[in-house]
């Protein structure tokens, strides 16, 4: 009798292993064994041969003495930084005015046009760029036809356009989702703050500043980091782009390892390169959860 309650007891307490087993199969299958046999690789040469050998951490000297290190990681702060900005103020902004009481179907029109760009998948938003960015693209008629002659511009062959161009053509697909989360802080504080706010004289700028953005420090400071790691491991909308080019000005540390690995195929350095932007990613993930706590 002892015996049977000892495996049933047993039995019960599985159970839930039962249910997450799958969930746990696929996450080892895909995330743990590929990690893994990428920070194997980041010690081993000739990895795509037979007779490959453990090399230490030579593929970690490789990567940080590359001409190419300094450049990528200049960029890519310039990039995350820039971009987590305009993401963060125009997300607020476009959130504040979709946080109106007007008609529920204007109102969801308007939330459908703001939140479009989130939509398109990076190689169609590329491809959509390229041509308006084009030497003949509509940017270039647009300008020609607001200064009377000829603007025949090119935005992504020039090395400081097309950062500047990357940067906006990021900043205008990444808003709505920051814009989403500020939308939810700002239907969680209450109508009252702002009709006791009025009835003291303070003005929309005033009531901005000292009780909207108060509100959503907690909001901005947890979607910045998130946004932060995102972008500084974006790849396709930057590689179906420019490439990370021209002349290496828009490298980032994603397409830097996507070109040491299926354009050079020095597969051990790209993975030295990898582990280095994973401890990096680490670092972010346990700032964002030291923050998520301090806010619980």
């Amino acid at each position: 009798m002892k015996k049977i309650q000892k495996n049933h007891k047993l039995l019960t307490n599985l159970t839930p292993l039962f249910f997450l087993a799958p969930a746990i199969i696929l996450l080892v299958a895909v995330i743990l064994y590929p990690v893994c046999k990428v920070i194997q690789y980041s010690f081993i040469d000739n990895i795509i041969n037979d007779n490959y050998t453990y090399v230490g951490f030579d593929n970690y000297i490789t990567v940080l003495t590359d001409s190419r290190l300094v450049p990528m990681i200049s960029f890519t702060l310039l990039f995350t930084i820039v971009s987590v900005l305009a993401h963060t103020v125009i997300g607020i902004l476009c959130a504040v005015q979709l946080n109106v009481k007007i008609n529920p179907k204007a109102l969801a029109i308007f939330r459908v046009i703001y939140v479009l760009p989130w939509l398109f998948t990076a190689a169609v938003v590329a491809v959509i760029w390229q041509l308006m960015l084009n030497p003949q693209g509509v940017v270039n008629s647009l300008l020609s036809s607001i200064s009377g002659t000829q603007v025949i511009i090119d935005w992504l062959g020039n090395p400081t356009l097309a950062v500047v161009s990357l940067l906006i053509i990021n900043a205008w697909r990444g808003y709505p989702t920051c814009m989403i989360s500020f939308l939810a802080g700002l239907q969680n504080i209450p109508d009252s703050i702002y009709e006791a706010a009025q009835m003291d004289g303070a003005g929309k700028i005033r009531q901005f500043f000292s009780m909207t953005l108060p509100s959503l420090k907690n909001v901005i400071l947890s979607v910045g980091i998130l946004d932060a790691i995102w972008t500084m491991n974006l790849f396709p909308l930057i590689w179906l782009t420019t490439g990370g080019g021209p002349l290496g000005a828009t490298e980032t540390l994603a397409t830097l390892i996507y070109r040491l690995s299926f354009v050079e195929f020095q597969f051990g350095p790209a993975s030295a390169l990898a582990v280095m932007g994973l401890i990096l990613s680490m670092v972010g993930v346990g700032i964002y959860m030291k923050v998520q706590r301090n806010v619980d």
